[in-house]
């Protein structure tokens, strides 16, 4: 995908095809924002960019063989650091990378090291950046500190608080917002989504067709739907992806649906009751403790039991 087909981040381009131009990048970027709004894909076509062979401006050709290699992921000298990634690395299950390791780290900075087999940049991109482990962002921290030559870094994430601000401070930092309504709109019916469906999933999505997309797979588990039953927690949770990087955002959507559903069900009087109020303030922290690297079944269980005992007249 090249830097012009991301939608809906009109002044975060703008702003790195003018760099690319140039080709005056700073040594690491800080890609910053909601979930989901293209942050992840927008780093790798800036990536393609780098690579590419026969470059448009500050954008990639997209038919070179260079962006052939990006876009599917075997150029040796673009490393995308996700849990497949350490997974890979490790030899371990993706679904159990739970953080960013400092052998991954240390794996990713011998590779930069070693000079381009292709020619020209290598690039880096860290996605969940916020994952990582003191010891592997202190290792990065080296890294940042003397970069080799033609090496970038971008570090993805949406709780950028959570890294080192002595890393912060050594990335420029691009931001990206929620998608507008009408770019959320095309971008779900491109992938099948009616207009009377995307219309019930907009109000809920916050600007990111991520969640928009999450909320869909949770189609069939409405609360009004389950609120009676004592077993519906668990049935939440086990239909959770095994992916742990799926199961996250499919968990922080299903949160969301149940206060949006709170919300719906008892209109402006929701924010007159203590205890409903007690409950959606209990939400939003699961949804936090899930951004935040705790289990996401665990969490939806809770959030699924407040909800009941509220719903049933018990003390939530």
């Amino acid at each position: 995908m090249r830097l012009a087909e991301i939608a809906g981040q009109d002044r975060a381009l703008k702003r790195l095809t003018a760099l690319l131009a140039s080709r005056r990048l700073p040594p690491a970027f800080l890609f910053r924002g909601p979930q989901g709004v293209g942050k992840a894909a927008a780093a790798r076509a800036l990536a393609q960019a780098l690579r590419c062979a026969s470059p448009d401006g500050g954008d990639a050709c997209g038919a070179c063989q260079p962006c052939a290699a990006v876009e599917k992921g075997i150029d040796p000298d673009v490393s995308i650091v996700d849990a497949a990634y350490q997974a890979g690395l490790l030899d371990e299950e993706a679904a159990k990378q739970r953080s960013i390791k400092v052998d991954t780290i240390r794996h990713l900075l011998e590779s930069l090291q070693m000079r381009s087999l292709q020619g020209g940049w290598k690039v880096a991109v860290v996605e969940d950046a916020h994952l990582m482990m003191a010891e592997a962002a202190n290792a990065m921290l080296k890294g940042l500190e003397e970069p080799p030559t033609r090496t970038l870094w971008v570090l993805v994430t949406h709780q950028p608080d959570r890294l080192l601000p002595t890393i912060r401070s050594r990335c420029q930092a691009v931001d990206f917002g929620p998608l507008p309504r009408t770019v959320l709109e095309d971008l779900l019916a491109a992938r099948g989504v009616g207009a009377e469906e995307a219309a019930a999933l907009l109000p809920r999505a916050e600007g990111s067709l991520g969640r928009a997309l999450a909320l869909r797979e949770q189609a069939g588990a409405d609360p009004a739907d389950w609120l009676s039953d004592p077993l519906a927690p668990f049935r939440l949770a086990e239909e959770l992806p095994r992916e742990l990087h799926l199961s996250r955002p499919a968990a922080e959507a299903g949160i969301a649906r149940m206060a949006w559903h709170l919300r719906l069900s008892r209109g402006e009087a929701v924010y007159a009751d203590a205890e409903a109020r007690g409950v959606l303030r209990g939400l939003a922290a699961l949804r936090r403790a899930v951004q935040a690297n705790a289990d996401p079944r665990l969490c939806l269980e809770l959030a699924a039991f407040r909800l009941q005992a509220l719903a049933q007249g018990a003390r939530p």
